[in-house]
């Protein structure tokens, strides 16, 4: 019977998974207390969470990278009024097909339970652009699983449902896209520039490996990095995303960059 392969423990008895859950359990309770907003803290702690657990997927060889990427998030606090963590916890999973990191093979349940968020978000913001983003994950973990024919089938599916995105929530047109405040000009441009810095280091990486101890090849992390990397461009050009959701994406961005470029200037390397 096909089985949900795509979740991550986080084990408490590791000393970075700890230390996140403190920080989050703690973040809920101050922000809470101080905003007397509870929801709103709770959506916002687990962005930080989802911030530290999406660099984790891009940069699985160092868990310090994570944190920096989740303390920059909270160091935006100030405009990070609402965060969809239901596209960022949709991006986690797409990462994870294309990886493997999980150690385990993507299960039909795992693709099926990842169509019925896609067209959720579809519905839910009005846009078929999602529907176009999970079918190039579709591609690639095809192209990854050694044309696998459980992705054959989504990745059809994919398209089908791409066509009936688009159709019935059209993509944002380029004159409605264009119209960027200087904010997303900057999250967009200064986002690029840092993650082609990261690509460059992470090429570098060598003894990756995946929940289960086996190795992965360095080159499937890189095309995941590079899918978030474009997913992230289009997302700001071609949806309607607040503020909050953008910076999430932009904090892992800078965070992993930045971690790379002190260990370069502390003499470690790239890797």
């Amino acid at each position: 019977m096909p089985t949900f392969t795509l979740g991550r423990k986080v084990d408490p008895r590791y000393k970075t998974n700890l230390t996140i859950l403190i920080m989050t359990i703690t973040l809920i309770i101050a922000r809470g207390f101080f905003t007397n907003d509870w929801r709103g803290s709770l959506v916002f702690s687990t962005g930080f969470f989802l911030t530290w657990a999406l660099a984790r997927e891009l940069d699985p060889l160092h868990d310090q990278s994570a944190f920096v990427a989740a303390l920059i998030y909270l160091s935006m606090a100030m405009w990070i009024v609402d965060v969809n963590l239901g596209v960022v916890f949709w991006t986690v999973l797409l990462l994870r097909v294309i990886t493997k990191i999980t150690g385990k093979k993507t299960t039909a349940l795992d693709l099926l339970g990842l169509m019925g968020l896609t067209v959720y978000l579809i519905l839910g913001q009005g846009n078929g652009i999602y529907a176009l983003i999970f079918t190039a994950a579709m591609v690639i973990g095809y192209r990854r699983s050694a044309k696998d024919t459980v992705f054959k089938v989504f990745m059809l599916v994919g398209l089908v449902v791409s066509v009936w995105g688009i159709y019935s929530n059209p993509i944002l047109t380029p004159g409605v896209t264009w119209q960027m405040d200087s904010f997303q000009v900057m999250l967009l441009l200064v986002g690029l520039l840092c993650g082609a810095f990261y690509g460059k280091m992470l090429q570098k990486d060598q003894g990756i490996q995946d929940d289960l101890g086996s190795f992965i090849e360095t080159q499937y992390v890189f095309i995941s990095y590079l899918f978030y990397l474009g997913m992230y461009a289009v997302l700001i050009i071609g949806t309607d995303l607040g503020q909050g959701t953008l910076s999430l994406f932009f904090a892992v961005i800078t965070g992993v960059s930045l971690y790379r470029g002190w260990r370069m200037i502390r003499g470690f390397g790239g890797s």
